[in-house]
């Protein structure tokens, strides 16, 4: 059913003088006997000016694990990191960890005024090991509390193909430690890339746990 609502275009008009709009429509489900409806609601909030929004620290937490060893993976996290760099303002920071075997930080949250520094971590990204996504994200988790700013946003994102198999690899373990984060406003927004062995299961679940959202670039 999940797919089969995605397929369409969510295009609901913004709404102009409301918090948000609600849409419905009804048709004969093509599933199902003829007396039977699908009816779809549909939420549209209104949108928010990119220059309203207060300034952003975005801890990037990657996944350099030998199965992100792809041109439609970790390749594809750096090409997407460096077409941020261009659409973030100059006072916005991003901090980056990366997790293979260990997990370690390549990046302390830097403004995007110093946006060279920024794309050499970027660019210096490479394989490296197994997938300690718990070790990562405890890393990206501690340095997001040190730099935390109650009048900023402050967000992970994290980058993967979804396996884990170093570490506290079960989702329960990693998950606490998302939701006690999320409670103490550290969201966590989740980001696939890759196909064959990627787990959809586990980024759509840390991604509600964090109170974020959860993307998946084909």
């Amino acid at each position: 059913l999940e797919e089969f609502i995605n397929y369409f275009e969510q295009d609901y008009p913004l709404p102009q003088d409301e918090a948000f709009g609600i849409h419905l429509e009804a048709a004969h489900t093509p599933f199902s006997a003829q007396d039977s409806y699908v009816m779809r609601v549909g939420i549209q909030g209104y949108d928010i000016a990119a220059d309203a929004r207060p300034d952003a620290t975005l801890i990037f937490v990657i996944d350099v694990s030998g199965s992100m060893d792809m041109e439609n993976r970790l390749e594809a996290v750096k090409q997407a990191l460096n077409m941020l760099v261009n659409q973030l303002r100059p006072t916005d920071r991003i901090g980056i960890v990366v997790y293979g075997s260990q997990g370690r930080v390549v990046l302390e949250p830097t403004e995007l005024g110093q946006a060279s520094q920024v794309r050499d971590a970027i660019n210096s990204l490479y394989p490296e090991g197994s997938t300690n996504a718990e070790e990562g994200l405890r890393l990206a988790y501690d340095l997001a509390t040190a730099y935390y700013d109650p009048n900023r946003l402050n967000r992970l994102i994290l980058c993967s193909d979804g396996v884990a198999n170093v570490g506290a690899t079960g989702p329960d373990a990693i998950l606490a430690t998302v939701r006690q984060q999320a409670n103490e406003g550290i969201t966590l927004t989740t980001v696939g890339f890759g196909m064959g062995n990627y787990n959809d299961v586990l980024m759509e679940q840390l991604a509600n746990g964090g109170n974020g959202q959860y993307f998946y670039v084909d």
